[in-house]
């Protein structure tokens, strides 16, 4: 085997020297579709893990020159980037770079199996069983797009769960849930999972985006890193919907500035505020905006440099290839993407969609099929007047699944928690005791 080759430095150089990139496409993309499998070398491996640091901090792929200025890295590896080339400039050529790498990681996976296997076959005592179970998991970890060694769970024969049943018994994991603010469904279900799909479903004007704004706020709020992605709106009107929002000011005074000085003021010093307060928390809102029509494999890898607890993608109707003949097919498609993208990379992937006024998704039952999450209403005149809003959960794989009330204040883009007992007027009292609401909702979810 003396010909085969299961490395090549320089292609693993122009991946890294990619990632450097200013294009975030271009660097995300690569980031989005590799990992340290991809790499062979001692010093690409450390290259590919102070980038992936960097990105995940700042946001922001390191140029080459502040790359080689980096005090941790080892001077090895500084000496191995030295030899890079600028060859990876747009997306297409990105794909094919890590095309060439993943063909390197196959190669190599092949080359370890056979050895593997030789060293099985030359034992005194050869297990046949074993031999094939090893071989069959090595075969599938080297035809997965990245390194899936701890994809396969084995209870019995095999066995390898106990790591996973300790988790569960003794270790927090209140990791992996995201609460999203909202108390109603946060005090029964604990928030969102991560590696989950969640769809936000409701009928044109019925506040999706507005949905979208205040989770993102409140999930910010709590210390966690999201990505807003509105398709629809421009950045200016996103960031005029959050001061709304943060601020409790009606939309339209500050879209069409009708606020005196000293309010506007007050409101800037607000805001202030609140981004100090994400900040010492730990969290981060980014909206980003594509400046033309993608798709949502574009979206993740244009975004992947933020390493994200959220991606909320306003809305999925919107993406890139969703208005032709086959549109049922592709908005399943996304959706799927979506979820698969969500577990590769441990984050909840939000994605909002369109309710027809029936209540049902618009073009494809398998945008909630592939949802671990999904929530849905629909807004009717009186509904909109009142702000009164009934969320049904069509899908709730980690949890029962109840519907839950919430009042939208479509003026301030704000969403606000509600009790299910009614006051004296007939009309919807405010949060009440966790106690008293579970309860209520137990009994209602038997009705669902």
């Amino acid at each position: 085997m003396s010909g085969f080759k299961i490395a090549s430095p320089k292609a693993e150089l122009a991946v890294l020297r990619g990632m450097c990139f200013k294009d975030k496409k271009v660097a995300g993309t690569l980031l989005a579709n590799t990992d340290s499998s991809f790499f062979y070398t001692p010093e690409s491996v450390e290259l590919y893990e102070t980038i992936k640091k960097i990105m995940g901090e700042t946001g922001e792929s390191p140029s080459y020159r502040l790359l080689l200025e980096d005090p941790d890295l080892s001077k090895e590896a500084r000496a191995h980037m030295r030899e890079s080339q600028p060859t990876v400039h747009t997306p297409a050529d990105a794909k094919k770079a890590v095309s060439n790498l993943e063909k390197y990681r196959k190669r190599r996976g092949l080359f370890n199996l056979a050895a593997d296997i030789k060293r099985q076959m030359e034992a005194p005592k050869v297990d046949i069983d074993q031999v094939l179970h090893r071989m069959t998991t090595a075969i599938s970890v080297i035809r997965a797009k990245k390194a899936t060694d701890e994809s396969f769970l084995h209870f019995g024969k095999n066995n390898n769960s106990m790591k996973v049943v300790d988790s569960i018994l003794y270790e927090d994991n209140s990791i992996d849930v995201i609460p999203t603010g909202i108390e109603a469904f946060d005090s029964i279900s604990g928030g969102i999972y991560r590696g989950a799909l969640f769809t936000i479903g409701a009928n044109s004007g019925g506040g999706k985006s507005i949905m979208a704004t205040v989770l993102s706020k409140q999930i910010a709020e709590m210390g966690y890193k999201v990505v807003l992605v509105p398709l629809e709106m421009s950045k200016k009107e996103m960031t005029t919907r959050l001061m709304a929002c943060v601020c409790g000011v009606d939309f339209s005074d500050l879209w069409l500035q009708r606020l005196a000085t000293a309010d506007r003021d007050r409101i800037r010093k607000r805001f202030r505020k609140w981004m100090k307060r994400v900040k010492e928390k730990g969290g981060r809102l980014t909206i980003y905006k594509p400046e033309q029509d993608e798709t949502i494999e574009e979206v993740y890898a244009a975004t992947a440099a933020y390493e994200a607890d959220v991606n909320i993608v306003d809305y999925i109707g919107l993406l890139k290839g969703m208005d032709g003949d086959d549109q049922v097919r592709a908005l399943g498609a996304a959706a799927r993407y979506g979820k698969i993208n969500a577990e590769n990379t441990g984050r909840a992937n939000v994605m909002l969609c369109q309710l027809t006024d029936e209540g049902k998704i618009k073009y494809s039952r398998a945008i909630t099929e592939h949802s671990s999450l999904s929530w849905t209403w629909t807004a009717t005149p009186e509904s909109k007047e009142t702000g009164v809003t009934k969320i049904e959960q069509p899908k709730s794989r980690n949890s029962m699944a109840f519907p839950f009330y919430v009042k939208i204040d479509y003026a301030k883009m704000q969403i606000h928690s509600m009790d299910l007992n009614e006051s004296d007027d007939g009309s919807l009292g405010e949060v009440g005791g966790k106690k008293k609401r579970k309860e209520v909702l137990e009994n209602l979810a038997a009705d669902v």
